[in-house]
This record gives C-alpha cells, sequence and structure tokens, in this order.
C-alpha cells in the first residue's frame, strides 16, 4: 500500500486493515502455542519411567528445566489440586507462544504504520521496536539467570531457619517464576517509554533530572513489590542495571533536546 493509498481510505478501512494485521498475530500466537503443546523433542522407549517420558513436549521440557534450574535441594513441590498439572501446562504454553507472536505483533504494527511515516519516523519506529524487544529481552535474561534463582534460595533459607517443611504449591512457583521474569522484562523497557516522550517533545530531561529521586523510587518500590525477597539483594540486582539504563537514556536525550533546539 502506498502512502497516498494510505491517506486517502477511511476510518473503516483502517480499522479493517488494523485487524487484518492482528488477525495474523492471532493465528501466529496460537499456531506457536499449540506447537509448544504438542510438537515431541523427545522420543525415547528404550528407558520409559516417570523421569524420562517418551513423549516430551517443548512445555515439559521447560517445566522440568525450570523446577531444575530454580528449586534449591531439597524441595518439593505438590499439586494442591487435580488441576494444577494442567493449568500450569497451559500457563506455560500461553507464555511461550505469546513470547515467540511478540517479533510478529512488532512486524505487523510496523507494517500497518509504516505508509503514514517519513523517512525519518520510519527510522524512529524501527529503533524503539529494537530497543523495546532487545530491553525487554535482557530484562527477561536478567530474571532467568539471576533474580528468580536468587529469590528462591533467600526464601528457601528463611523457611529452614524457621524449620519449616520444604513443600511448597507447584502452580505457586511457576505463577511466581511467571511474575518475577515477565516484571523484569517489563521494567527494563521503562527508558524507551522516556526516550519517547522527550523524543515527542512532551517531557524534558531537566524535570528528569530535578526528580531523579522520586523516579527512582518509584522504581524501586514497583521492583520491590514484584520479587518478595526481603533481603534487597535481588531488587539491587534489578535496580543498579535500570538506574545506569536510565541515565544513558537522559543523556542521548539531552543530545535530542540540543538537536532540537539548533534545528529550531
Amino acid at each position: 500500500m502506498s502512502k497516498k493509498d494510505n491517506v486517502d481510505m477511511t476510518f473503516w478501512e483502517h480499522l479493517t486493515e488494523l485487524f487484518k494485521q492482528l488477525r495474523k498475530v492471532f493465528v501466529v500466537f496460537i499456531v506457536s502455542t499449540i506447537a509448544v503443546m504438542v510438537v515431541p523433542i523427545n522420543l525415547d522407549f528404550t528407558n520409559l519411567n516417570l523421569s524420562n517420558p517418551f513423549y516430551q513436549t517443548i512445555t515439559s521440557y521447560v517445566i522440568q528445566h525450570f523446577q531444575e534450574r530454580f528449586l534449591p535441594q531439597g524441595i518439593t513441590l505438590i499439586p494442591l489440586n487435580f488441576f494444577a498439572p494442567l493449568e500450569v501446562y497451559f500457563f506455560i504454553s500461553l507464555v511461550m507462544g505469546a513470547a515467540i507472536g511478540l517479533p510478529v505483533a512488532a512486524y505487523e504494527l510496523y507494517n500497518f504504520l509504516q505508509p503514514a511515516l517519513r523517512k525519518n519516523e520510519k527510522r524512529f519506529a524501527l529503533q524503539f521496536i529494537a530497543s523495546f524487544v532487545a530491553l525487554f529481552s535482557f530484562g527477561l535474561s536478567l530474571g532467568y539467570m539471576y533474580v528468580v534463582p536468587l529469590t528462591f534460595r533467600t526464601m528457601t533459607l528463611f523457611s529452614q531457619l524457621q524449620n519449616l517443611e520444604p513443600i511448597y504449591n507447584f502452580s505457586e512457583f511457576f505463577s511466581m517464576v511467571g511474575t518475577i521474569m515477565l516484571g523484569c522484562g517489563l521494567i527494563f523497557t521503562f527508558p524507551t517509554y522516556v526516550y519517547l516522550l522527550v523524543k515527542a517533545n512532551i517531557l524534558k530531561t531537566e524535570q528528569l533530572t530535578k526528580n531523579r529521586k522520586y523516579m527512582y523510587g518509584i522504581l524501586l518500590i514497583i521492583i520491590a513489590a514484584l520479587d518478595p525477597d526481603p533481603t534487597l539483594i535481588t531488587e539491587g540486582v534489578t535496580f543498579i542495571p535500570i538506574v545506569i539504563l536510565m541515565e544513558l537514556t537522559i543523556l542521548i536525550s539531552k543530545r535530542i533536546e540540543k538537536k532540537r533546539k539548533t534545528t529550531d
């Protein structure tokens, strides 16, 4: 579709075009979710037992891997109801389906908007999408490698100090893993919103530097709410990188403002 055709389209034609793009995203999400639920990655019939299922899907592998990676030794997970394993299986499948569909959603959104964008706006849109995906992936990786394992080790230590039996809810374990990892991913996309607001001349870097302590205080509260670790160790692991990224964002934003003043 050319830029001229896009301009001549009515509101309902624009809406129809948007729904077409969203339908593609929905189809990718459904296909991806079903694939991770049913596609086997292991067909070993030679040694059948509970720890070596002959039919292991991508979802069941991830569930098993998360338990092996995040749970300290001696911890036992139990399902508190008959549907708990099925609920976790569907939850993990949906999350992975959404993760696979995220790049497609970003591409389709850009594809919908790009006919109406100027050359410099197209470049900015691509930079924004790339930055968002990169920062989200970085936050997700940080949560996977450090925040989630440290959280469970710390919480287990508190249980041991109180001489409690190390038995936990199977569903709650995966709910915590998903919440912490997703929260880490979303927290690290915060600099992209700040950059976007400065670029749109809605927010000034002077306001950011003047209200640094409030901004970082709110971020720290959000991080603490997402992570139940009371020792502030995992909060520090998340908070220090986000502060560095925010300071870099402010520096880049100042260059944008300076450039804008020279062109005015």
